[in-house]
């Protein structure tokens, strides 16, 4: 129960900043579909994984974004992981088509603990070196995500709480970027949602996501988001 306290105090915490930083903010409505492919390679120390990610915006009336990621990594021990990998951010319009992808390198630390038999915990930390579309300037950002998984007695649901948040090293102060790309708190993410196991190497959830992006010199964004997870494990 203490590390459950930990958890939801930090989550409280983080939330807490955002609503004191606040100023106007715009509000949107999107959808967002995760799908993600996983294998240790039937019980090896390596790791491989995709993920595949369309997102809309504009109250769920345009194709905003897809994501491409695929990661390599190696367990060190059955809860400590270490990743390796790249991301393609694919950025749509019909002006431009995808000429406005960012592409990430990063850098993954992932613990997982089971605390109880029906409660999971992850801990990932996440270094991003992102190369923007017709910009000189490389933006460093960190991400930092605790993650809470309920399996309920007797079934094959469960339940899932996150919260991610974002943080740059480092501003772009000139051009298209210098809202959106500047040292400090970023964005942050919130979800809950319900799954379902329906094979032992498949799961799903949905729920709901609240993500706040900050910007500097015009207003924030509180995206309301539906976003469902398909998990496949082999």
């Amino acid at each position: 129960m203490q590390k459950t306290h930990l958890a939801l105090l930090f989550t409280g915490l983080t939330l807490t900043s955002f609503a004191v930083e606040a100023g106007p903010v715009q509000d949107d409505f999107s959808t967002w579909i995760s799908n993600t492919y996983q294998t240790d390679f039937g019980g090896s120390p390596y790791l491989v994984f995709l993920e595949l990610a369309p997102r809309t915006k504009t109250d769920n009336t345009l194709f905003n974004q897809i994501i491409v990621r695929p990661l390599l990594g190696y367990k060190l021990t059955n809860k400590l992981q270490l990743w390796l990998g790249y991301t393609w951010q694919g950025e749509y319009s019909e002006q431009t088509d995808f000429e406005m992808a960012t592409n990430d390198a990063m850098q993954q630390v992932q613990w997982i603990d089971n605390w109880t038999s029906q409660l999971n915990f992850q801990y990932r930390f996440r270094l991003e070196q992102r190369f923007f579309a017709h910009e000189g300037d490389v933006g460093h950002r960190m991400r930092h995500r605790f993650r809470l998984v309920y399996s309920i007695p007797d079934s094959q649901a469960y339940l899932i709480a996150l919260d991610e948040l974002f943080v740059y090293f480092n501003s772009i102060d000139e051009g298209r970027l210098a809202r959106s790309v500047q040292t400090g708190i970023n964005q942050n993410r919130s979800y809950v949602g319900v799954g379902y196991k329906i094979t032992k190497n498949l799961n799903v959830d949905t729920g709901y996501q609240l993500q706040y992006i900050h910007n500097y010199g015009s207003p924030d964004v509180t995206n309301h988001v539906w976003l469902t997870n398909i998990n496949v494990n082999f």
